[in-house]
C-alpha cells in the first residue's frame, strides 16, 4: 500500500473546500499527491508517500517501483469525506492501492489507517511527553486573542501529527499513561478553539 502521513497531508486536506475536489495520485521522480494550491495559482500542493521523496529517502526509486510498477503513473480519484476526517482529526495515515476493473479501467482503493508506530528511545519519548504537555498548558493559556490562539492550534496540531505516531518498546506503563494523558489533553484544546483562533 502507498501510504501518506497526516504530516504530509494536512496542507493538502486543509485547503477550502478540499473535500469536494479530486486528488492526483502521481509516480513521477517519487510518489506524491497533488492538488493545486490556492495560495499560489498555477502551482501544485504535494503530499509525499512514506519513502518516495526524492529530497528526503535515500532508496526512494527502488520504492516507488516496488508500489507502482508503471514508469510514470497518473490518475484522478476523489476521496470519501470521512477520510478526510480520519487524517486531520484523528491523525490517521492515509493508505492508497491502484487497482484495474473488470473493464480495465483504473481505479485507486483508499482506506485511513492508526499511524504506524516510530520507536524511539526512552528519552525522546518522555521529551515529546512534556511537548506535548507543554502545548495543551503552559502554551495554551498564555494565548490572550484569537490570532495567538490561531497560531497555538497551527503549532498544536503539527506537534500532535509528529508525536501520535511515537512509541517506545521500553516505556514504563507510567510513561504511556502520561502519553495518552497528554495526547489527549491536547486534542481537547483542539476542540475547543475554531480555526480562526476564537473559543467555541
Amino acid at each position: 500500500m502507498i501510504r501518506f502521513t497526516s504530516t504530509q497531508l494536512r496542507p493538502v486536506f486543509s485547503q477550502v473546500n478540499a473535500t469536494q475536489r479530486p486528488v492526483v495520485l502521481e509516480k513521477n521522480l517519487g510518489i506524491y499527491i497533488r492538488v493545486p494550491d490556492d495560495n499560489r495559482p498555477g502551482e501544485w500542493l504535494k503530499a509525499w508517500a512514506v519513502g518516495c521523496n526524492p529530497q528526503t529517502d535515500a532508496d526512494w526509486s527502488a520504492r516507488c517501483d516496488e508500489l507502482i510498477k508503471e514508469h510514470q503513473y497518473s490518475q484522478v480519484t476523489y476521496l470519501r469525506y470521512d477520510l478526510f476526517g480520519a487524517v486531520l482529526n484523528d491523525q490517521h495515515d492515509l493508505c492508497m492501492v491502484p487497482t484495474t476493473d473488470i473493464g480495465g479501467g483504473k481505479t485507486i482503493m483508499s482506506i485511513t489507517r492508526p499511524p504506524e508506530p516510530c520507536f524511539v528511545l526512552v528519552e525522546e519519548y518522555r521529551d515529546n511527553i512534556r511537548w506535548l504537555q507543554e502545548q495543551s498548558s503552559k502554551h495554551f493559556y498564555a494565548c490572550v486573542n484569537d490570532g495567538e490562539r490561531r497560531s497555538w492550534r497551527s503549532q498544536a496540531v503539527s506537534v500532535l501529527d509528529k508525536v501520535i505516531r511515537l512509541d517506545c518498546k521500553r516505556a514504563k506503563p507510567a510513561d504511556r499513561e502520561h502519553f495518552e494523558r497528554a495526547v489527549r489533553s491536547v486534542r481537547q484544546r483542539l476542540s475547543d478553539v475554531r480555526t480562526n483562533g476564537a473559543m467555541k
